[in-house]
């Protein structure tokens, strides 16, 4: 089970931005200088207000985790909620990410994200690969 929260988390994360995100060309550059003003947030910590912020994942911290499923295959919705943790520092600003908060890349060219799953006699499986394609 802890291996679905862990998978179905990290779906959530890398497709999801801390604000409004509107599709962007891979070769389009981020902002860095738009992005380093901008105030970063610890993950798990409330933003101190309504705009955009830097999200940081820290290496070695636990990272609050909730799923939650539905569907007309569910007997009603259901959640499961536990943590996880990140083997280094991770920056995300809308479709952008850093390992250092100075060299920003499109997400999809800094992280490499592998979703499986399905089915069988020991239950629902759901398996995640998050690599860096940096070192």
């Amino acid at each position: 089970m802890k291996k679905c929260i862990v998978g179905l988390a990290l779906i959530v994360l890398f497709t999801a931005g801390c604000a409004t995100t509107v599709p962007a060309p891979a070769a389009m550059p981020a902002p860095t200088d738009m992005i380093s003003a901008l105030p970063v947030v610890k993950m798990g910590t409330p933003p101190l207000g309504e705009g955009e912020f830097v999200l940081h994942i820290p290496a070695n911290s636990p990272v609050p985790l909730k799923v939650t499923t539905r569907g007309s295959l569910l007997k009603g919705s259901q959640s499961v909620t536990g943590s996880l943790t990140f083997g280094r520092d991770i920056y995300i600003y809308k479709y952008w990410s850093s390992y250092d908060r100075k060299t920003w890349e499109n997400s999809h060219k800094l992280l490499n994200v592998a979703f499986s799953g399905g089915m069988d006699a020991s239950g629902l499986n759901v398996n995640v690969g998050l690599d860096t394609n940096r070192e």
